[in-house]
This record gives C-alpha cells, structure tokens and sequence, in this order.
C-alpha cells in the first residue's frame, strides 16, 4: 500500500510506501483512520496512473493562511514599528548625555582643595592610553576580533560563521557599555573630584599666598592656555572612565570565550592564554591612569568595579537567554510529521 501527499500549489508529492502483504492491508487500513483528522481523500483528477490503494492528502501553506489575516498582521507591524521607534529614541538620548557630559557643556560640582596638597601637585604627561585609543578598542576593535575569534573557532568556516549570534552579543555589549559610560559621567559631574595634576594647569589665583594646609574652597584658574574641554576635564578625576569601560569589556569577553569555546576543538591553551590577552589589555588601560597621574588610583579601583558590575549585569541578561531560552523554535509542523508518528513503519519519499 502506499500513500501519496500531494501539493497543488508546489507540484510536490509525497509518497509513503507500507507493506504490500494483503495481510497487512487491514492494519494500514486501521492506521490511515486514526489520521483521518489530517487525511483528506481527494477525488482523481485524471493523471497518470497512481498505485494501488493509494490516498492523496492536500497539505495547506502556513503562509497562505496566515495571509488571510491582514488586522493581525498590520497590529503587529505597529508594534514591531514602535519598539524601533523607542529604541531609536534612548539610544539617542544616552549618546547625547554621554557626549554633553564628556565635553563639559554641564558644568561639574566646583569643590576646593588644600593649599600645596602634593595628591593635586603633579606634572601632566600625556596620555598612554588616549580616550579616542581607548574607544576605538573597546567599541569597535576588542569587540569585532573576539566575536570573529569565537564563532571562527566554533564553526571552523567562515561560512559557517553565526553572524546572528555575534551579533546578538554585540548588540548586548553596546548596551552594557552606553550604561556605564552614563553612569561614570553623572558621577564624574556629581562628584567633581580634582586629578592629580590640578594645581599645574588650572594655577589657582588663592594658591598663590595661601598657608601649606589651608583649605581654599573660593578660587578662580588663571590660566588661558589649555581649551575648555582641557579644563573642565581638570576636575572630572572620579571614578575613571577608562577603567570602567576596560574593565567592562573584560570581563564581558571573558565570558564568552569561556562559554563559547570548547577545549575539545582548541586544545587546553588557547582559551586561557585569550582570556588573559584581553584582561591585560584592561590592565593597560586602568593601571596606566595611575602612572600617567591622571587619576589617582581610587579613582582607578572605584570604576574597575563599576565595569564589573555592569558586565555582570549584561551577563546575567546572556545567561538567561542562553540557558532559560523558552521561545517557539521556527521548526515548520506538517501533517506528514504527524503521519510518520502514528505510522512508524512507513517509509517517506519526496518526488
């Protein structure tokens, strides 16, 4: 006996093969009835010869059925359409604070200092790590070559490459980092900490004749050499921006190498000798504030403690999607699926 699936609109046929012992045709007989909720017989139709004892079932398009629904369809565009629109709108509104807050346009908290205090009496230097250095790395290049990395390694072909995937932790990562970088600069700006190098470029006018231990808490700078940025920047010492983000990014790809990589394809070396190039580049950034007198090293400690609690945060949303995932897999559903589960001695061929 054999059954026959048979798509009108796509020409497919589908062709289950039984026994062909008229012994067992009562108990296929038996079996096509238990399916007589999915098995429709059609009429012939007149084309070339079928064989023997044979059913055609007509199999429905999902696509063309749910075409039939245009209400549901333009509500969940709405939606769909809305969400964008929102995201569109905080992403815009936190790269703005970000860039206002960076730039000094929002004035900081003026606090004073201590006559001659040797915490606010070093030189400046330069940087080792500059913020656009620091950016770049952290934002496009740290991010683009572990992702790469990872998901090259897992599939072993570029073609193979789950850019779904890298982009899902990107898109995961560029939101963790906008949240601290935002919570750095407000508390930049609310804190209004001087750096180590204060008294050499901003030249205090009630320095100048003030008691070693004073405490000066009305000053204006008297220095016009350095740009506004420079010198708003003169008192944005704490927590450190770059520790922060670093720090974040550490720990965030470490996560990832660890949980995306198998030691069965890489061997027992390469995960740990990656995890610790990526930490080290965070070291870099961080402790090279501190040698550059840039911040002083609580500054430093208070924003390595930040990023990491930001990239735990990122990380627990990743964990929860990775192991806790409860979404519909797209796996298309069939009478035929259906079929070969009450028949399981039937073949399945497709012409």
């Amino acid at each position: 006996m054999a059954v026959e699936l048979w798509d009108r609109e796509s020409s497919i046929e589908v062709i289950f093969h039984g026994n062909n012992n008229e012994n067992d045709e009562s108990s296929s007989r038996e079996k096509l009835l238990d399916n007589k909720a999915m098995v429709t017989p059609l009429p012939s139709t007149g084309n070339a010869a079928q064989p023997p004892n044979s059913v055609r079932l007509n199999i429905t398009d999902p696509e063309k059925n749910n075409a039939a629904q245009p209400a549901s369809s333009r509500i969940r565009f709405r939606k769909i359409k809305l969400a964008y629109a929102i995201n569109a709108t905080v992403w815009a509104i936190v790269t703005s604070c970000i860039i206002v807050l960076e730039l000094g346009y929002i004035p900081t908290t003026k606090t004073g200092f201590y006559c001659k205090d040797p915490a606010l009496s070093h030189s400046f230097t330069g940087d080792t790590i500059s913020a656009t250095t620091l950016l770049v790395s952290c934002l496009l290049v740290v991010p683009g070559l572990v992702l790469f990395l990872v998901e090259y390694l897992r599939k072993a072909a570029v073609s193979r490459l789950s850019w779904r995937d890298a982009w899902y932790f990107y898109k995961e990562y560029l939101v963790g980092s906008a949240l601290v970088l935002l919570i750095t600069e407000v508390a930049k700006v609310l804190v209004g900490e001087h750096r180590p190098y204060f008294l050499e470029v901003c030249q205090p006018d009630a320095a100048q004749n003030c008691t070693d231990g004073q405490y000066i808490s009305t000053y204006e700078c008297t220095t016009t050499k350095y740009s506004f940025y420079f010198m708003s920047d003169t008192s944005r010492s704490f927590p450190s921006g770059h520790s922060s983000l670093s720090v974040f990014a550490a720990v965030y790809f470490s996560y990832i190498i660890q949980s995306r990589l198998t030691t069965q394809k890489i061997g027992q070396l390469f995960k740990p000798f990656f995890i610790a190039c990526v930490i080290c580049w965070s070291l870099v950034c961080s402790l090279s504030r501190i040698t550059d007198r840039r911040h002083h090293w609580w500054d430093v400690g208070v924003g390595m403690l930040l990023g990491a609690l930001g990239a735990v945060y990122s990380l627990s949303i990743i964990y929860r999607h990775l192991h806790q995932n409860t979404s519909i897999p797209r796996v298309a559903m069939s009478t035929t699926t259906l079929l070969d589960i009450k028949n399981k001695d039937a073949k399945s061929e497709i012409i």
